[in-house]
């Protein structure tokens, strides 16, 4: 019984240190290019031994893999928000606030286009990023839903409006306009024109 406390605590105490360092990659990749950041600049910023941080991450991409994970499932929470209101958000206020929130999460958007783009996930790795994924496409079905949408086709559907949202930002994101806002305010009109067509086509029919 004691030996099985013991396990537990030391478990516990592992998972403790290894969110420590989740936590210590995600701020520095708040200062530059999550691509740029190396294991020992983790280690550092956690306040472990180079060699240390291998006892929790594998390799550089597993740390990178779970920061994104835990980054998406905090800002998941967020959007569940949004449909548990009296009057749930419309089709155009979810696609702002998506895009709004990789805007403002830098990593997070290149995290995500790197996981989306890469070919050869380890097994784990892809079944947890789909899991992910799967969050916001229920969300976005659900929504659709609650705004009157019905029928076989609503979950492919929210499929498309979510790869259309991923598709504007990073067609666009980098466009040469002459500020940032000038960039935010052109996707914010593609995507009030995509949400627009997504309600005319399936909840307003």
């Amino acid at each position: 019984m004691a030996e099985s406390r013991f396990a537990e605590l030391k478990e516990k105490e592992r998972e403790t240190r290894r969110q420590i360092v989740v936590e210590s990659s995600l701020a520095l990749f708040a200062k530059k290019p999550f691509y740029e950041v190396g294991m020992r600049e983790v280690a550092l910023e956690a306040g472990i031994s180079a060699a240390t941080i291998y006892r929790y991450f594998s390799s550089q991409e597993e740390l990178f893999h779970e920061a994104f994970i835990q980054e998406i499932d905090t800002a998941s929470k967020a959007f569940r928000n949004m449909l548990q209101k009296d009057e749930p958000a419309g089709m155009e206020d979810f696609g702002l606030a998506f895009v709004d929130h990789l805007i403002e999460n830098e990593s997070t958007f290149q995290m995500m286009t790197y996981l989306m783009l890469k070919s050869n996930l380890t097994n784990p790795v892809m079944g947890r990023f789909d899991s992910v994924t799967k969050i916001f496409f229920d969300l976005c079905e659900q929504l659709m839903v609650k705004n009157g949408a019905k029928g076989d086709s609503v979950r492919l559907y929210a499929h498309c409006f979510i790869a259309s949202l991923a598709g504007i930002l990073m067609t666009f994101r980098n466009s040469p306009l002459k500020n940032k806002k000038a960039v935010r305010d052109h996707i914010h009109k593609l995507v009030k024109v995509t949400s627009s067509l997504y309600t005319d086509q399936l909840i307003s029919r």
